[in-house]
């Protein structure tokens, strides 16, 4: 039987496709009050928004009336006929987000409008009007946002761990702060000081407030203007890209916006400059007619429909590859140089995989030519040994037979071959090393005895200030590892230890630090938390690690290979060893 849903009921599901976690409210708040026209807005979370999300701003405020009707369903001042679809330049329009925020949490708002002497109260509660007073209060709005999803539990429940909201949080918030660098923005998180950004001249600005210097001090200034679209931004150095994404924003009509199809435009020019599954930083800015593209297909407003999707990637990767050229951050090629001899030298003989033996040299460090009995022949002062005529001096550069030691045989320091029974073992070592510190983190964490291996010199690192926060506070979690992280100043830490057996050249401690980061804002934290850690530890320590090993370095290694609990593979399931049988030999002589 057909029904009409009750209000209560049908503002439920419109917050469903709204509202689906704290960062939600954060947004829609945020970008309310950049449509008021606010030159201040601080946000204030409690446990990661789920028990207060607070937004503050000085924007043209409200009257009563309006407090009261700004909660009611398709209630807004941005559209008043459907041509105005065609031309939308603000955030918010469709005027679902105060509703849905008040059907899943306790809402109080108040405001003050431009010119009023007294402003108003209003309190709202599972979509309805619980309360309006007349109140002090400062021109603009104050939303308090408190409970969210109490009368929805089972979304409540599944909420993510609080490092896991904090970051969605922070990630909706710098969303704003990169569009708006002349507004002043402060991100407060259960009485900290995560953000405090002052208005600034220009977006490059606010990215070195936000990200630091490491980050700003490496990106290039890209800018193209056509008829379709007009971009400007920057990119990073293709030294500066990182495996982990975290600093790729794309914006339209000052409006974030997620495309894998642009992202895609994005990265084509550096195919060739970036290790595969490496991702570039960038901000880009587009600047394009609205009634060429729609903002209106997602309910979050994330995902824009363009025109000419095809023309505009092309527009973008051209205009990324310029940047890189026009800033020599791509490979050139001299043509000066045509014809000049190529002289092979020891740096370019050892990159094609060969060895180069220095000249060989015999002497007698006891030799004193004042002790010789006969001082009348200058020969034989000194009768430096030279080989025949004969010999062949390509001789001098070949490669040393490599002779196998009790059994075992290194290729090139990459992999290990063994005799055996049926044939011949052929070992990987990388992958030999990722399985051995794979269970030795294991076990150093469920045993709960870590082995910290402290740094010669503590190694700093610049992080946007959750990710401090997310490692200073949480000391527990990181001494669960074998970290000893303490904070550094604003937007710095110090690292002044690392698990026991982990590299500790820079590089290696802050690939560490960064796999410690990404588990511990996990947004779904499960049993096997702590063997993706170690995995991922694991993975970082033996890629640390490559080069030549002797000997008996390879011994110890196949030994501490055979104590494991599945020596054959890695955490993630690749062989470590293959058996090569006789038959399969005679099968390829």
């Amino acid at each position: 039987m057909l029904q009409v849903l009750p209000e209560n009921i049908s503002n439920l599901i419109a917050a469903g496709e709204v509202v689906t976690r704290p960062a939600s409210v954060v947004k829609e708040l945020m970008e309310n009050a950049v449509d008021a026209g606010a030159s201040q807005i601080t946000v204030i979370v409690t446990d990661a928004g789920r028990t207060l999300i607070q937004v503050i701003d000085d924007g043209c405020g409200m009257t009563a009336d309006e407090a009261r009707l700004c909660f009611e369903r398709h209630a807004t001042s941005k559209i008043a006929s459907a041509e105005d679809l065609e031309h939308i330049s603000t955030f918010g329009f469709r005027g679902e987000a105060l509703p849905s925020i008040a059907a899943v949490a306790e809402v109080t708002l108040k405001t003050c409008a431009e010119g009023e002497s007294v402003g108003s109260e209003t309190v709202m509660a599972a979509s309805r009007l619980v309360s309006q007073q007349m109140a002090a209060a400062p021109r603009g709005c104050n939303f308090a946002v408190r409970n969210l999803f109490y009368n929805v539990p089972a979304r409540r429940k599944f909420l993510k761990s609080d490092n896991a909201e904090l970051k969605h949080i922070t990630t909706e918030f710098l969303r704003v702060a990169l569009t708006r660098p002349s507004l002043s923005l402060k991100l407060i998180s259960n009485g900290r000081d995560l953000y405090d950004l002052l208005p600034v001249a220009n977006e490059k600005r606010r990215i070195h407030d936000i990200f630091g210097r490491e980050v700003s001090s490496g990106l290039t200034d890209v800018a193209t203007d056509t008829s379709l679209v007009r971009i400007h931004g920057y990119i990073g150095a293709p030294e500066d890209a990182r495996k982990t994404a975290g600093s790729q924003f794309m914006f339209i009509n000052g409006r974030y916006f997620r495309s894998p199809y642009l992202h895609k435009a994005v990265c084509k020019p550096y195919e060739k400059l970036i290790p595969e599954g490496y991702t570039p930083s960038y901000f880009l800015y587009l600047e394009m007619d609205p009634q060429r593209m729609d903002v209106n297909i997602h309910p979050a407003k994330t995902e824009v429909k363009f025109e000419d999707e095809t023309v505009i990637f092309e527009i973008v990767t051209a205009c990324v590859r310029e940047g890189l050229g026009r800033n020599s951050l791509m490979p050139t090629i001299d043509f000066d140089l045509k014809g000049a001899p190529e002289i092979p030298t020891i740096q370019s003989t050892m990159r094609l995989g060969g060895t180069v033996r220095p000249p060989r040299m015999d002497y007698s460090p006891l030799f004193n030519p004042f002790e010789m009995e006969d001082m009348d022949r200058p020969e034989a002062i000194f009768e430096p040994e030279t080989p025949p005529l004969d010999e062949d001096p390509a001789r001098l550069f070949a490669e040393e037979d490599i002779p196998a030691v009790n059994g075992l045989l290194v290729l090139r320091g990459r992999y290990i071959l063994s005799p055996r029974e049926q044939g011949v073992a052929l070992i990987s070592v990388s992958r030999a090393r990722e399985r051995i510190f794979y269970e030795r983190y294991l076990e150093q964490v469920l045993d709960s005895r870590p082995a910290v291996q402290e740094t010669l010199f503590p190694v700093t690192m610049e992080l946007p200030a959750e990710d401090c926060a997310t490692l200073c506070d949480d000391e527990s979690a990181q001494s669960q590892w074998g970290f000893d992280i303490r904070s550094f100043g604003p937007g710095t830490i110090a690292i002044y230890g690392i698990p026991a057996g982990h590299p500790a050249d820079e590089a290696s401690v802050r690939s560490a630090v960064e796999q410690l980061l990404a588990v511990l804002r996990d947004e779904d934290p499960a049993e096997d938390g702590c063997s993706r850690m170690a995995a991922s530890m694991a993975r970082s320590a033996a890629a640390c690690r490559r080069g030549d090993i002797t000997q008996d370095e390879a011994h110890l290694l196949l030994d501490e290979l055979m104590l494991c609990h599945h020596p054959m593979l890695t955490p993630d399931g690749r062989k470590t060893m293959a058996v090569i049988t006789f038959d399969e030999l005679d099968k390829r002589l």
